[in-house]
């Protein structure tokens, strides 16, 4: 049963960062954060950790939220024109992520919460990279945070390493940005 919860778990945080990579508008960004934060927290709860998983959990809610009140693009913005290398990275990334964290490395922790963790950093970073707008790009880099942080958990054991994702999901979110007219082209 803690398998099938922990490989659920590992789709959902895929899928959730999917979705924030393939997204350029507020609620397709906020959404995705919030599946990947709840796959990943899903897989750290199978393992039996549960207050990293709340605090993961925690992170991307508050961070998700954070980024829905403070992006004015409305919408979901889901697959706008030109996302095909952004379905690539999501696939190759994606693939790339799980078969580092299943082939290549043995520690820490389980393969299903080392995958989860590597997903959300690899798929954040492609997006950071990759990012036009300052909403996504911070939207991205907490997608990493998240990984970072619940990685970090496996590796040290202590709740610190999580507190601190999901902490750092949720400043990227308040983070200020230039408004959508003074970051339009020719906006002066």
């Amino acid at each position: 049963m803690t398998a099938a919860l922990a490989a659920g778990g590992l789709a959902v945080a895929w899928l959730g960062s999917s979705l924030l990579v393939l997204s350029d508008a507020r609620r397709g960004l906020a959404v995705g954060l919030l599946v990947a934060a709840g796959g990943l927290a899903l897989v750290r709860a199978s393992e039996g950790e549960l207050v990293d998983a709340g605090l993961l959990l925690g992170g991307g809610v508050l961070g998700a939220v954070a980024s829905l009140l403070r992006n004015r693009r409305r919408g979901w913005g889901l697959l706008p024109p030109g996302s095909t290398p952004r379905i690539v990275l999501c696939l190759v990334a994606g693939g790339l992520a799980l078969w580092l964290a299943t082939g290549l490395l043995d520690s820490p922790g389980e393969w299903q919460a080392r995958s989860a963790a590597a997903i959300l950093i690899a798929l954040g970073a492609g997006r950071l990279l990759a990012a036009g707008d300052a909403r996504a790009a911070l939207a991205a880099a907490s997608l990493v945070a998240l990984g970072a942080g619940g990685l970090a958990g496996l590796a040290a054991s202590e709740a610190t390493a999580a507190l601190i994702g999901g902490v750092a999901a949720i400043a990227l979110n308040l983070v200020p940005t230039p408004t959508d007219e003074e970051a339009q082209p020719g906006g002066g």
